[in-house]
């Protein structure tokens, strides 16, 4: 092996790591500078799997909170929340958010239940 082989060797390794670091850096950096931040108007309070491809969600779209179904074919609106309704259902998900999740979908449960029974 002769000496360029080793120079060679030599200078990927130092300027590759610095390069790595260049490419983190410019993401960080885009990421700061992006205009509008996801998530700002809508949002997913509580969302609850019944199978594979189907979920119930609580999702708020502005001030307003709606329970919807969601499955690979369509996705409708079951119910329009009340405030109240919206503001537990948050309350709720922030409390149990990390620590245990079924409990946390005890409110969309609930509210499933009671709209079923009218």
């Amino acid at each position: 092996m002769d000496a360029q082989f080793w120079k060679s060797l030599i200078q990927l390794l130092i300027f590759l790591p610095f390069i790595l670091f260049l490419i983190y850096l410019l993401g960080k950096l885009t990421n700061k500078f992006y205009i509008s931040p996801p998530g700002r108007y809508m949002k997913i309070v509580e969302r609850l799997q019944l199978s594979k491809d189907s979920f119930i969600m609580v999702i708020k779209i502005g001030d307003k909170g709606y329970l919807m179904s969601s499955s690979n074919n369509k996705t409708e609106i079951l119910k329009e929340l009340t405030e109240e309704e919206l503001l537990k259902a948050e309350q709720n998900s922030k409390q149990y958010y990390g620590t245990n999740f079924n409990n946390s979908s005890n409110f969309v449960t609930n509210l499933i239940r009671k709209n079923h029974k009218k």
